[in-house]
């Protein structure tokens, strides 16, 4: 048996303006962010985790290097743990969008594409990919997943195979720990 963190990457001035990130986002970490990490990476060691996997975003990059500096773990970039792309509406507070989302049933929601974005099913698509290439490859050990917030939102009912509109209960915390067991076949917390 495995054990799968999802850590959500430290606090930006963004998150604390509640806006939409951008893809490639050049934000890094406010001095409440890096202070969160640490504090993570302390929290962390007891778990004894062998390596950790962080999207490319530049802010979860920056909290996987301070968590691998702490306890002495390596990292490694992986490619579709990045946030959702907004589109049109990145860098605009999260109001603005749930105006436009509200008003959709679930599955409308699942399947809209913001103009230049990816829709909720793309970008679980992506996740699910992602997450299942790292515990394949990691089979019995404890990793560490860097990524962001809607990322681990989205991935939930996946891992713990309930329906999507799960989701709308969990909102992780910057630097939090989501914990999993996971075997190969199931995940369960």
């Amino acid at each position: 048996m495995g054990k799968l963190i999802l850590i959500r990457h430290g606090e930006t001035d963004k998150n604390v303006n509640n806006s939409l990130h951008t893809s490639n986002d050049p934000e890094v970490l406010n001095n409440t962010g890096k202070g969160q990490m640490t504090i993570t990476a302390n929290l962390l060691s007891s778990l004894s985790p062998s390596k950790i996997y962080s999207s490319k975003e530049r802010r979860a990059l920056e909290s996987s290097r301070i968590i691998a500096d702490i306890i002495k773990i390596p990292v490694e970039e992986v490619e579709g743990m990045q946030e959702r792309n907004w589109g049109i509406f990145t860098g605009k507070p999260w109001r603005e969008v749930k105006k436009v989302l509200d008003p959709m049933t679930l599955d409308e929601r699942y399947n809209y594409v913001p103009q230049d974005g990816e829709s909720w099913k793309t970008f679980e698509t992506r996740l699910i990919d992602a997450i299942e290439i790292i515990t394949e490859n990691n089979f019995d050990k404890t990793i560490v997943v860097v990524t962001h917030g809607g990322a681990i939102r989205a991935l939930i009912p996946f891992l713990l195979r309930v329906p999507k509109e799960e989701s709308y209960k969990y909102d992780p915390d910057n630097a939090s720990l989501t914990i999993f067991d996971y075997d190969g076949d199931k995940y369960s917390q």
